[in-house]
């Protein structure tokens, strides 16, 4: 059984796919561990603090979006809630943009958004892919690589890396509006 596999076996993970991913790096860490060595230092990320002080050349509504999705942060996930603080992925994302009164589809949101290669905050961000135009995953981009999404049931709401999901797009939802 693969490292993978195993830790799927105790873990019970919602996204599987996801732990080979950190395999290398999580052998690398061990391996040095083991030869008494001493790990490379974590690289910080961003804080929804610094997050903020970036946005400040945003439109108000923009503003409002992130404004927004910051307070829903600690909020649990549930898979087809769309209350505040327990909703899954996409009931988060309509909450969202519903308080700053734009109305979006309970599900698939960026199907009524523009693709976009240069997201700003407040854009949605799509990943998991399962078929063409289609993602299992859907988010608001925080930048600096890093968004906000109602994970799982393990993490529940919070700010991360993008770079934790596979097959990322993004959408603009607010340029025709």
């Amino acid at each position: 059984m693969s490292k993978g596999q195993a830790a799927q076996a105790v873990q019970v993970s919602a996204f599987p796919e996801l732990y080979a991913r950190w395999e290398p790096e999580a052998s690398a860490i061990v391996d040095a561990l083991a030869g008494g060595a001493k790990p490379a230092p974590c690289v910080d990320t961003p804080t929804a603090s610094t997050l903020s002080t970036a946005s400040a050349g945003l439109s108000q509504i923009r503003k409002n979006i992130v404004r927004f999705t910051q307070a829903g942060v600690g909020g649990s996930y549930v898979w087809g809630g769309t209350a505040f603080k327990a909703w899954d992925c996409s009931g988060f994302v309509q909450w969202i943009y519903r308080q700053a009164g734009i109305s979006v589809p309970r599900v698939e949101q960026w199907r009524v958004g523009v693709r976009t290669n240069n997201p700003q905050p407040g854009d949605l961000v799509v990943q998991n892919a399962q078929g063409p135009d289609n993602w299992g995953h859907v988010g608001i981009y925080a930048g600096g690589g890093m968004m906000y999404s109602a994970l799982n049931p393990s993490v529940g709401t919070l700010l991360h890396p993008i770079a934790w999901n596979s097959d990322t797009a993004y959408f603009d939802l607010l340029t025709y509006r």
